[in-house]
C-alpha cells in the first residue's frame, strides 16, 4: 500500500511517517502475542486512505529477480524509491512469494517419492500459512491497484512455455511473475538481481523472449555493489521507454 499511496503523496514524506507508525504498531501486537494484528492492519488502511493525493496517471513497472536483491532496498539502492523518482509507480513481487513457492515443490516431491509423513507436515504447514496470508490480503486487496497476489501454480504455469518447471529456483518465479504482472497492466518489468548469479542470468536470456512476445520494455540489472552511476543512467531511460510505451493504448 505505500507503493500505490507514496508516488502521489501531496506532502512530501507522509506515506512514509504513517507506515513506519503503522510498522511499529503491528511489531507490538506481535509481540503482545494477542491476535491484534488485524485489528491493527484496518486502522492502518485507513490512515493510508485519509493521505491526500494527487491525481496522476503514473506507468506501472514490475519489481522482480533474487528474492533478497530485490526486497532489501540497501542491495538494490532503494529501486522502489528511484522508479517513483523518475515518474512511475512500482510493483514488487512479494517475499511470501518463495515461502508458497517451497512449499509447493516440497509437496510436489514428497507425493513423487511416498513421503506421507512429510507431506502432511507441508500440507498443514501451507494450509496455515495461506490461510493468514489470505486474511491479511483481504484487509488491504480492494485497496490496491495489483490486486491480490496470484497462486503459484499460475506463476509457474505462466513460466512454463519458457522455464520448465523441473529446472527449480527464482528463474522460474522471475519469468511467470514477469507475465502476471504484465497481464495485470504493468508498463515495464526490472528484473534486479546479484552480479555473475545464475538464475538470474537465466532469466535475463528469457526477458529478451517476454520483452519480444509481449512488447513491453525490460531492464536486467546486477548489482555488484561497486557503484551506481551506471545503473542510474540505464534506469531513467528505462523509465522513459516505459512511459512511452503507457501511452500507446491511449493514442491508438
Amino acid at each position: 500500500m505505500v507503493h500505490g499511496v507514496r508516488p502521489y503523496e501531496e506532502n512530501h514524506g507522509q506515506t512514509d511517517r504513517v507506515y513506519n507508525e503503522c510498522l511499529a504498531e503491528v511489531s507490538k501486537a506481535i509481540e503482545s502475542g494477542e491476535d491484534g494484528v488485524f485489528d491493527v492492519l484496518e486502522h492502518a488502511v485507513d490512515r493510508f486512505l485519509a493521505i491526500p493525493r494527487r491525481e496522476e496517471a503514473r506507468p506501472v513497472v514490475g519489481i522482480v529477480g533474487e528474492i533478497y536483491i530485490r526486497s532489501n532496498r540497501f542491495s538494490n539502492d532503494d529501486l522502489v524509491r528511484r522508479v517513483e523518482e523518475f515518474g512511475g509507480e512500482a510493483w514488487l513481487a512479494p517475499i511470501a512469494e518463495w515461502i508458497n513457492y517451497v512449499n509447493y515443490m516440497g509437496k510436489k516431491k514428497s507425493t513423487q517419492k511416498k513421503r506421507l509423513s512429510s507431506l502432511l507436515k507441508l500440507v498443514i504447514t501451507d494450509h496455515i500459512q495461506k490461510k493468514d496470508e489470505h486474511r491479511i490480503e483481504e484487509i488491504f486487496s480492494k485497496y490496491l491497484r495489483y490486486g491480490r497476489e496470484p497462486q503459484i501454480r499460475h506463476v509457474i504455469h505462466e513460466a512454463s512455455p519458457y522455464i520448465h518447471e523441473s529446472f527449480e529456483g527464482e528463474a522460474i518465479l522471475s519469468v511467470g511473475k514477469s507475465i502476471d504482472f504484465i497481464q495485470k497492466g504493468a508498463s515495464g518489468i526490472i528484473n534486479a538481481m546479484p552480479f555473475t548469479c545464475m538464475p538470474g542470468t537465466i532469466s535475463s536470456a528469457v526477458m529478451k523472449l517476454l520483452q519480444n512476445q509481449y512488447g513491453v520494455p525490460i531492464l536486467n540489472v546486477a548489482y555488484d555493489g561497486q557503484g551506481l552511476t551506471n545503473i542510474s543512467t540505464r534506469l531513467e531511460a528505462f523509465m522513459h521507454q516505459v512511459k512511452e510505451h503507457s501511452r500507446k493504448p491511449q493514442e491508438s
